[in-house]
């Protein structure tokens, strides 16, 4: 592996000549190192900005064959002794998530052992997995490495042999799919030309027939299980060669497959387009478990890699649209191509209008890609249209589905050409045809460009005759946080509805509320969640035309004991589900036809009294139409539903009052607030929120704040569970034990993680300098730059001015470990070793990327639970490095500053990284309460660097002030500062680890680790525009000058670092907007204003009134070392 490297790409022949497989023996011999893959390595605390990798073609194509040979050493037959064997090739299933790079090339290294490789979506049902096994007659399935593929292949057997037959022996064998490490082998291992030579000879290339099957690919499955479909060696070399079409060379050019699974064809397309093309593909870093693609991280992956196309499914695209960073981002691409579903138009064209290359992308499992691709040119104006390959034969059939439209027509695929397809259900003229039931209509200007309209099986024919193409429209509503997916009903019936399939997080309350007994708490939870997610809906009824508009009473939630279907794209199978709910629909079609809307007049005008009038007739008349004669008023302050209202009555009431405030009032009721019936729940409350929306002239609900809060409220939940997974079975810590190693041993023995990170350096001189300790054992993580743990080290003490001659120390024992795993990963005598001589841990190691999630920091939690365990054990102190940007959501603390205690996880709900620290803040809690682990959680400030000026140039504030002189100005904040160099830190470290037992009984001690002594970000700032002659400006004005040189200078992030963490000076900016009261509780740059009592009561270096500050020697000594 190797950073980009700039070798001419010499491409193979198109003409028919090379297979797929031989062109691998072309680039070996002709292209060994030009890349096929690039990836940006991960962060972490030693390297935060690495270098990108190169995956090269020699390196895949030997990984290839080393795969190969991995794959017929596992099972040998007898069916490919022969090169040219006419016997029928085993399949070689794969069912795993997808991990890019290994992933590939497994499939590649399948082909090359003459086998038939059978990607499986991991999205499947057991059913439909074993429907495909079954289907094709699978030999063997590689099977990921995660507990879910092996329950899922689990159950699949279980199906296999009640729907199918299958005796033990018949199901397939199955074995894990090779990792990265598995089949790139390190040079040690690998004798590179001299094996593949081996291999060769040991496994001939079988020659196949035009016909003969070299891989299947399965449908989507929209309405049964889905297909498999079987890709002829024609086909495969199709597949490759068609990018001899392309409207723009793609050979040198990075194109993004980050969002793309390896398991899809799309994806299947791209790597075999590679050995043609020389496109050069941008992927996620190989690991186990497979980084989850998502919108901060593939913008991550994608940016750092320099992609300049970009293919992704709408959602992404949708969710980057609101974040001007992305879009500027979106527009520097050559292309951004969708694929999978529709854009939403509103997204599409705002999108479109800021610059973004958007392009449709279209294909299907049958016939791969076979739109244009790349386009010669990106069409603003036509973002939703696409130009048909021009080695592709087609036919277009008059569609008799819209009324005889002569626009509107079906797609024919024709054989022939250079895209033969790969099933065939049709003739035209006597040619083998394959029909799309695609509809698309031509752009009215630009000829030859098309779009997708709908489905010939899939548009809704209403019982008016008038048609809803529910594709766009379930698209819209998919956008909604509370909603996994959704389908529209209404064939045959006067208007249409809509079944919502909840998250996960929002199903869990309609466990059993289907066969519950109290018809009224089951009416009320469904129709609560139908007011979570009316915006959408009316989002969706404002695109739609106005047959095709939902109610909310024409929204049914679907029942977890009836859960959706999906097919290998995740896409809902629309027919299966529709029949699934037949029932339900019907009953609520006859529950609407006997509910009958009240008629009351609008009130002539709209003040406070005729609104309560109004809004009291209407209430009376529903909730009293079936009363006794004695029960004749309601109370204006009466909740409707504590006199015996209900879901279905509060709808009635809702749209009473929607129908008078758009036929009398003249009210845009499309953008009605949700749920506003439960939200005013009596006469008194209702009237005024309706006379509020009468003199404002629309509803102003604040919508954004509700799914603010939701946002929040699913991540503490996520938080909670991680927290909860991680607290059973701790040991009870023995507290003789403890007493013993505190007394017992004269000299303290430490074991540290994180050694070789900003901090962790000096930690570890600190540590080694100290007479009171005897010995320090430091866990340094694998990497993949194979550098020993010396070397590694050595290397983080020179780049922090560090005596690297440490590394010799004799009280140093650098051991190399997995810190996820049991015991480390180290040797047991290794580890019962250490654990007989600790004393204290310092759990200083942890990924930094604010862009992931909660679930990506899961390993660095688990291997915090590993040092709690060992903690327990051993009656060793723990210290953890927490961090105070757990304080970011500031907003929903109580009380402020913030004092050295618990936070509410709202607090610290802003980040995947904050969410991990929170976690395992709590974990420490729960084993300090329940088991009598001794901890200090050390709640770290920012860090400023090491004595001699070294702090990462691309952190936010090295990146701000560096990017002065482009600028010509710094930012000012007349507010304080708290920033502790990190030779600071290391000695308050230190103290800490002497913290009395009677400070750590029964809960943590909490620290807050900042400078004792802050000082103004003003006299710095200063003291900077003197130095670099720059000008002292406001921070919005500052920024302002950052965005504008961003816009005008695609190649601005080269010379200005600042322009990549864009969004977090954004962030920044939001908070200067902020009240005067609320500056008071902050520090300069809007950070969270802590408090430090106990860390200086626990700190003697803390507690110093002589600690230096920071100061004009510091200054210099940072402005050295970024070369400024």
């Amino acid at each position: 592996m190797s950073a980009l490297p700039s070798a001419k790409f010499t491409p193979p022949p198109l003409d028919g000549s090379l297979t797929v497989m031989q062109m691998l023996d072309w680039h070996y011999t002709y292209n060994p190192s030009y890349p096929l893959f690039l990836y940006a390595p991960i962060n972490t605390d030693a390297d935060p900005s690495p270098e990108n990798v190169a995956v090269t073609w020699g390196e895949a194509v030997e990984a290839v064959y080393t795969g190969a040979k991995l794959l017929k050493d596992q099972f040998p037959d007898s069916t490919n002794t022969s090169a040219d064997s006419a016997n029928k090739a085993k399949v070689i299933a794969i069912l795993s998530h997808s991990d890019a790079v290994p992933y590939y090339t497994t499939v590649l290294s399948i082909l090359r052992a003459n086998y038939v490789p059978f990607p499986i979506s991991p999205r499947n049902s057991p059913q439909a997995v074993a429907h495909l096994i079954n289907q094709v007659g699978v030999s063997h399935i590689l099977l990921g490495h995660d507990q879910s593929m092996q329950q899922l292949m689990k159950r699949a057997a279980e199906f296999l042999k009640e729907d199918f037959g299958y005796t033990k022996e018949k199901i397939p064998s199955t074995s894990m799919i090779p990792v990265f490490e598995d089949l790139y082998l390190s040079k040690s291992q690998n004798d590179g030309k001299e094996r593949v030579k081996n291999i060769k000879e040991e496994i001939p290339l079988k020659t196949l027939g035009s016909r003969e099957i070299q891989l299947y690919i399965h449908s989507s499955g929209s309405t049964a299980f889905p297909k498999p479909i079987s890709w002829t060696s024609r086909g495969v070399q199709e597949l490759a060669t068609r990018v001899q079409f392309a409207g723009r060379s793609l050979t040198g050019k990075i194109f993004s497959l980050h969002v793309i699974p390896a398991f899809h064809g799309m994806g299947l397309f791209h790597i075999f387009s590679a050995a043609a093309a020389g496109v050069i593909h941008g992927v996620f870093p190989p690991q186990t478990p497979p980084v989850v693609p998502n919108p901060q991280n593939v913008f991550e992956g994608a940016s750092r890699t320099g992609a300049e196309y970009l293919r992704s499914v709408p959602s992404l695209i949708e969710a980057w649209s609101h974040t001007p960073a992305y879009v500027d981002w979106l527009a520097g691409l050559s292309a951004v191509f969708y694929a999978g579903g529709p854009l939403d138009s509103e997204v599409g064209n705002r999108l479109s209008e800021q610059g973004v290359p958007l392009c449709c992308a279209y294909g299907s499992t049958e016939l791969g890609g076979i739109s244009e691709f790349p386009p010669s040119e990106v069409l603003r104006d036509a973002w939703k249209y696409f130009k048909l390959s021009k080695g592709f034969n087609f036919h277009l059939i008059p569609s008799t589905k819209d009324g005889g439209d002569t626009k509107t027509f079906e797609l024919v695929a024709l054989s022939g050409g250079h895209c033969t397809p790969q099933v065939f259900n049709n003739t035209i003229d006597g040619v083998d045809a394959y029909s799309t039931h695609d509809m698309i209509k031509e752009h009215p200007k630009y000829k030859g460009y098309w779009k997708i309209f709908g489905r010939m099986d899939s548009q809704i024919i209403h019982s008016s005759g008038e048609k809803t193409n529910p594709g766009p429209l379930e698209s819209i509503m998919n956008q909604d946080p509370h909603i996994s997916a959704c389908v529209m009903f209404g064939h045959g019936k006067f208007q249409a509805g809509i079944i919502v399939e909840p998250v996960e997080e929002e199903r869990e309350q309609f466990i059993g509320a289907d066969t519950s007994g109290d018809v009224n708490e089951r009416g009320a939870k469904l129709e609560g969640f139908r007011n979570k997610i009316w915006p959408t809906v009316e989002k969706m009824n404002a695109y739609a035309p106005q047959h095709s508009r939902v109610f909310k009473e024409m929204i049914l939630v679907a029942s977890p004991s009836k859960p959706f279907t999906y097919t290998s794209k995740n896409t809902t199978r629309n027919a299966v589900i529709i029949r699934d709910y037949a029932p339900e629909i019907e009953a609520l079609y006859a529950d609407i036809e006997e509910s009958t809307q009240p008629s009351i007049p609008a009130p002539q005008q709209w003040d406070l009294g005729s609104s309560k009038a109004f809004v009291r007739a209407v209430v009376e008349s529903v909730l009293l139409k079936d009363k006794s004669e004695s029960a004749t008023t309601i109370g204006d302050e009466d909740d409707f539903f504590q006199v015996g209202g209900d879901s279905l009555q509060a709808t009635w009431i809702r749209n009473s009052i929607m129908r008078a405030l758009r036929d009398g009032a003249k009210i845009d009721t499309r953008g009605s607030a949700s749920n506003f019936v439960y939200e005013y729940p009596a006469i008194e409350t209702l009237s005024a929120f309706v006379a509020s929306v009468v003199g404002n002239g629309s509803f102003d609900a604040a919508v954004g704040q509700q799914e603010s809060d939701a946002q929040v409220k699913t991540a503490v939940r996520g938080m909670n569970r991680m927290v909860e997974k991680y607290s059973k079975d701790f040991i009870v810590a023995n507290s003789t034990l403890r007493n013993d190693s505190m007394t017992g041993k004269t000299r303290k023995v430490v074991l540290m993680t994180g050694s070789t990170g900003g901090v962790g350096v000096h930690i570890l001189d600190r540590l080694l300098e100290d007479s009171a300790v005897g010995k320090v054992y430091t866990l340094v993580r694998r990497g993949k730059d194979n550098k020993d743990v010396k070397t590694k080290q050595k290397e983080a003490f020179v780049e922090r001015g560090v005596d690297p001659g440490l590394v010799e120390n004799s009280k140093l024992v650098l051991l190399e470990a997995h810190l996820s795993e049991e015991r480390f990963g180290l040797e047991e005598n290794v580890f019962e070793g250490m654990k007989e001589e600790l004393t204290h841990i310092i759990a200083n190691a942890w990924r930094v990327d604010f862009n992931l999630g909660l679930t990506s920091f899961e390993s660095d939690v688990k291997g915090l639970r590993y040092m709690v365990d060992l903690a327990l054990i051993t009656g060793s102190l723990l210290v953890f490095t927490s961090s105070v940007g757990i304080f970011q959501g500031s907003n929903y603390a109580e009380k402020r500053p913030f004092s050295e205690v618990p936070v509410s996880p709202k607090v610290a709900s802003t980040s995947g990284y904050t969410q991990s620290k929170w976690v395992s803040e709590q974990i420490i809690q729960n084993a300090s309460s329940t088991a009598g682990l001794h901890s200090v959680i050390v709640r770290l400030g920012q860090a400023c660097g090491s004595p001699n000026g070294s702090w990462n140039r691309k952190e936010w504030l090295p990146a701000l002030v560096r990017s002065a002189p482009f600028l010509g100005c710094i930012p000012d904040d007349d507010r304080e500062i708290s920033w502790i160099p990190a030779d600071l830190v290391a000695r308050a470290f230190r103290d800490f680890l002497d913290t009395p037992d009677t400070e750590t009984q029964e809960n943590p001690s909490f620290v807050h680790l900042i400078h004792p002594r802050p000082v103004r970000w003003s006299d710095l700032a200063r003291t900077i525009s003197s130095k670099l002659n720059v000008d002292v400006v406001p921070f919005t004005t500052w920024l302002k000058k950052l965005e504008e040189v961003g816009k005008k200078d695609k190649n601005a992030e080269e010379k200005i670092s600042a322009l990549r963490i864009l969004p977090s000076y954004q962030g920044m900016a939001a908070k200067y907007s902020g009240s005067h009261e609320q500056a008071e509780l902050e520090e300069a740059f809007g950070k969270a204003l802590i408090r430090n009592e106990n860390a200086k009561r626990l700190s003697k270096t803390l507690a110093d009134p002589d600690a230096p500050q920071l100061g004009q020697e510091d200054l210099k000594r940072w402005l050295a070392y970024w070369g400024l």
